[in-house]
């Protein structure tokens, strides 16, 4: 990789990396939930069953679309894998 190539990726990496706020993951019901936000309105969840090891991972452009889809994983029986 050429020097020059590199400065402008870690320039813009160390961009995105500023506006990202990332909370500690938090267990619901045997579902291990980590929630992440981009430029105050891209919402990133990632979910881990602790039973199966099944992992969801999702963006949502709106905050109240992600909290409808963790409250129905919540619900979901964590020790079977499911289709989503």
């Amino acid at each position: 990789m050429q020097p020059r190539a590199h400065q402008i990726f870690t320039k813009r990496f160390l961009e995105m990396a500023t506006q990202i706020q990332s909370w500690h993951p938090v267990e619901r019901n045997g579902w291990i939930i980590k929630f992440s936000q981009y430029d105050n309105s891209n919402i990133l969840l990632l979910i881990v069953s602790q039973a199966t090891g099944q992992t969801i991972i999702r963006y949502f452009s709106h905050e109240d679309e992600a909290v409808v889809f963790i409250n129905m994983i919540v619900k979901l029986n964590p020790s079977q894998m499911c289709n989503l």
